[in-house]
């Protein structure tokens, strides 16, 4: 087998996690925040006169940043986001969508089979970086909409959204349990193949980054959780 050949130029996707300034925010969780870490008599920040800089961090991924989820986001079982394997230079497609009203429809995502999908919504402007995000104004992905992307074969979704739900939605996540084949309202972990599909949430996609196909990599740190901050990369097409 040949190696994998990932090319050198590449977009990230990210929106960059600024501690001490503008973030974007959903569910209306508090700010990320990073603070020297002090004990009695000494705090761990050289401007402060510590011998290093040691910041202790505190942040919601889910309602902060970019971040990659599992299906242990819905789980009674854990299920860790490191349990899977993420893309690799894995065939990739990008669309633009406009909702209508709030709702991501399934027409604008029929197509052949791909792997992973990143989704931009429309209008399309920067501040989406830094945006507070709202129930009444949000866009979600209709169930249609949502089995038309299951049907595509799709493992990885990719969206410029908080959630590809309704941000208020009395806990039913159709959506979601729609991408993992859960039943409404099951907690219980899917099978094994539904298990190695991630989420994607609050990316964003420059205006210069026209639709088509692409090469995707998602690396995150080594957590052992749900979901983690993420760093997703679209490299130019099948080189």
């Amino acid at each position: 087998m040949k190696p994998l050949h990932i090319p050198s130029r590449g977009v990230d996707l990210s929106i960059p996690l600024d501690f001490h300034g503008p973030q974007p925010n959903a569910y209306g969780v508090p700010a990320a925040t990073a603070q020297p870490y002090s004990s009695e008599g000494f705090t761990l920040e050289v401007a402060r006169g510590g011998a290093v800089n040691c910041d202790v961090w505190q942040l919601i991924p889910h309602g902060q940043t970019t971040h990659t989820e599992s299906v242990g986001h819905l789980t009674r079982e854990r299920f860790f986001i490191a349990a899977v394997t993420l893309p690799q230079a894995t065939p990739c497609e990008l669309v633009s969508v406009q909702p209508r009203g709030r709702e991501i429809l399934a027409e604008a995502l029929d197509g052949e089979p791909i792997e992973a999908l990143v989704v931009r919504t429309l209008p399309n402007d920067a501040t989406k970086r830094t945006r507070r995000w709202e129930n009444a104004t949000t866009p979600y992905f209709t169930a249609a909409a949502m089995h038309v992307i299951r049907s595509r074969g799709v493992k990885h979704l990719l969206v410029d959204l908080p959630s590809v739900d309704p941000l208020y939605d009395n806990g039913l996540l159709q959506a979601h349990r729609i991408f993992w084949d859960m039943p409404p309202g099951s907690t219980a972990l899917p099978d094994p193949d539904a298990c190695q599909r991630t989420i994607t949430e609050l990316i964003f996609v420059p205006e210069s980054v026209a639709d088509g196909r692409y090469r995707l990599t998602i690396e995150t740190p080594h957590i052992l959780t749900d979901a983690v901050p993420s760093r997703p990369i679209l490299y130019p097409g099948e080189d």
